[in-house]
């Protein structure tokens, strides 16, 4: 089991380029051990319009720093649906372990913050920062998670909006070999000088670690 929740691992607050990120469980990498994920996502309803999806394939490097506290880069590619437009990007986010789960604790707690960045083919470069925490709790062989996070994001220097995200799922281990990760966020967007609207995104992923 010791196994199973290091692979479940350093993604706690991972992202590709999607507006939400992949949140998996609040567990630490371990000091000096490496995690790998790959994930993909979908937006739906991509700048307040049902016609619009946003899809993100990407991949994810975290690092055990110490036994709380881990770093991972992300790299990925979004494409916008009907309109012939991808972008590409990197991400540097921390995590901090803040609970872990044991006799007198029933869940673990952790909180981060991250900074990404993503270049679009028509020549827009945006980014995004985020503050985030999430909760998670290993029963059997199905580990729930949960997270809540804030974002900023701008384009070429300027704040366009702000978002919240709440985002629940679950990762499975897989024959002692990493796990896999299904999950479902609801976005709550707010953009500058324009009404408030939701937007909704699915994710999975297989991580593992060395």
């Amino acid at each position: 089991m010791k196994k199973v929740l290091a692979v479940v691992l350093f993604v706690v607050f991972a992202a590709t380029l999607a507006s939400a990120e992949l949140l998996t469980t609040a567990n630490s990498v371990g000091k000096g051990k490496w995690a790998f994920l790959g994930s993909g996502l979908q937006d739906q309803n991509f700048g307040n319009s049902s016609a619009t999806s946003l899809t993100t394939i990407g991949g994810y490097i975290g690092y055990g720093i110490n036994e709380k506290l881990d770093a991972y880069v992300q790299a990925g590619q979004s494409t916008i649906s009907g309109i012939n437009t991808t972008g590409t990007g990197m991400g540097l986010n921390l995590k901090y372990t803040m609970l872990e789960e044991g006799r007198d604790v029933p869940v673990t707690v952790a909180a981060g913050a991250g900074y990404k960045s993503v270049s679009w083919n028509g020549g827009a470069n945006g980014a995004q920062m985020s503050l985030a925490a999430g909760v998670s709790r290993v029963w059997s062989y199905v580990i729930p998670y949960g997270g809540l996070a804030y974002r900023k994001n701008s384009i070429s220097g300027n704040d366009i909006s702000s978002q919240i995200d709440m985002t629940v799922g679950s990762a499975v281990p897989w024959q002692n070999m990493g796990a896999f990760f299904v999950e479902y966020t609801l976005q709550s967007i707010t953009p500058n000088g324009a009404g408030n609207y939701s937007s909704s995104q699915i994710g999975a992923g297989f991580g593992t670690r060395l």
